[in-house]
């Protein structure tokens, strides 16, 4: 199993049985779906077919959004990595969601950095986008901290009305 090791954590390719504690833990929680698409909790049904679109993605390309555990427990806090926007690209964003019980202890910045050290070492991609809710202070702060240029506003993602808009290119590039 391909997986990345930090300090505190293992983020490892998904597997369809990470969809039950993903749902219970982000994707059925309204607090950890404030500041995803349109806010609203996703079903079991849609975390798995999320799922296998990252499976596929993984075994296609050797990169996807990953499921993140703790290294000490095993536990399951959320995902992060990459995938085509809208799962149609051909922008590649960094993605990440975390259960709230993890915000505020330094995960999605080490797991981003993580994942973009693996993104550049295994694929040709030559740029990352980031998108946030404009009101995701926090997320809006891991991508200036791991090295994400504030592009401004955008309308062109998710089909809502206003997002803030990130990009980080390959270093060397």
């Amino acid at each position: 199993m391909h997986q990345l090791v930090t300090k505190r954590l293992i983020i490892r390719e998904p597997l369809e049985s990470d969809a039950q504690h993903l749902y219970e833990g982000i994707f059925s929680d309204p607090l950890a779906m404030k500041y995803i698409g349109d806010g609203a909790p996703r079903d079991l049904a849609m975390v798995e077919e999320s799922l296998r679109r990252r499976i596929a993605f993984f075994k296609e390309h050797g990169v996807s959004l990953m499921t993140v555990t703790l290294k000490d427990t095993g536990e399951i806090i959320g995902d992060c990595g990459v995938l085509p926007y809208n799962w149609e690209g051909p922008q590649i964003e960094l993605a990440y969601r975390y259960r709230p019980s993890a915000w505020g202890n330094g995960y999605a910045k080490e797991a981003g950095k993580a994942v973009l050290e693996s993104v550049w070492r295994v694929t040709e991609i030559e740029e990352l986008l980031g998108v946030t809710d404009m009101d995701n202070i926090a997320s809006q702060k891991v991508l200036l901290s791991l090295g994400f240029e504030d592009l401004g506003t955008t309308t062109a993602f998710y089909g809502q009305e206003e997002l803030r808009h990130f990009r980080i290119s390959r270093p060397g590039a």
